[in-house]
């Protein structure tokens, strides 16, 4: 656990482990602590690196507006913080939306990228869900954040069988929230909105996998399709039975999916775009 300072702000960075490199970045509702669970199965055979954006978790906050090329700027900072020329990249959602970001702009240093529930741009759909969010974040009440934000982030099936779960959730979601966190999560649901890297794709040059699920209903199949169609070298798999919130519901398939991946055991067909 350690931090560093980017253009005034502290950044907060964990560095477990030994082996290939793996940068993962958060989904948007996500920290640090979100990836627990896997860290054991994450370290066994690689070197991890978990970060919190600006904005998020532990990080400090902004005192501005900004957009994803801010987030990819500090992703760039924290390899040069960790002294790795290139790294094997990871990113959820939000995370994802950075990750192809530095990967088309900084292709070097990018060996193998992980896109997990993620799209190209910010579709009108997914711009009114985050709006729709944001009229949550200003309400301050957790119950009604939780509520609104929520339950689209699963599949349902997950929904009603893991309900005990989600409702305690909910709980801490209200204990622990305050108007400062609320005002960040409107700054970085904000950030996405102008989200676009459809042109710029084809510059990206490492092995791709996209990660999708079934049942996404925040970055839907078709716009994840678009990732494979338009990234030179890119494999996809999809998670039957899983919502937007896949690393939840599957994780011991998705953990498979990303060391596999990773460490180059994974029979997923990658081809080059020309051959479609």
């Amino acid at each position: 656990m350690a931090t560093f300072s980017f253009q005034g702000l502290e950044v907060y960075f964990e560095d477990a482990g030994k082996g290939e490199p793996l940068l993962v970045l958060n989904g948007i509702f996500m920290t640090c602590a979100s990836w627990s669970s896997f860290i054991p199965a994450f370290t066994a055979k690689n070197r991890l690196i978990l970060m919190d954006f600006p904005d998020q978790g532990k990080s400090g906050k902004m005192d501005r507006e900004y957009t994803l090329a801010a987030q990819a700027d500090v992703v760039l900072a924290l390899l040069g913080e960790t002294r790795l020329e290139s790294v094997n990249l990871m990113g959820i959602s939000y995370g994802g939306e950075v990750a192809m970001k530095v990967a088309a702009s900084h292709p070097e240093r990018v060996k193998k990228l992980i896109l997990s529930n993620t799209a190209a741009c910010t579709s009108k759909w997914l711009r009114d869900i985050g709006r729709s969010w944001e009229y949550a974040f200003r309400s301050r009440d957790g119950h009604q954040f939780f509520r609104t934000c929520i339950p689209i982030v699963y599949s349902p099936q997950f929904y009603e069988k893991n309900y005990a779960w989600i409702a305690a959730r909910e709980e801490w979601f209200v204990k622990f929230f305050t108007p400062e966190v609320y005002d960040a999560f409107g700054r970085l649901t904000r950030s996405a909105e102008t989200h676009d890297e459809r042109e710029n794709l084809g510059r990206i040059a490492a092995p791709a996998l996209v990660i999708s699920s079934e049942y996404d209903f925040v970055t839907p199949l078709f716009q994840q399709k678009e990732l494979v169609e338009k990234i030179p070298n890119a494999g996809h798999v999809v998670i039957p039975d899983a919502g937007h919130a896949a690393m939840y519901e599957k994780p011991a398939e998705f953990a498979s999916l990303v060391l596999g991946f990773i460490n180059g055991n994974l029979n997923i067909r990658v081809v080059s775009r020309g051959a479609r």
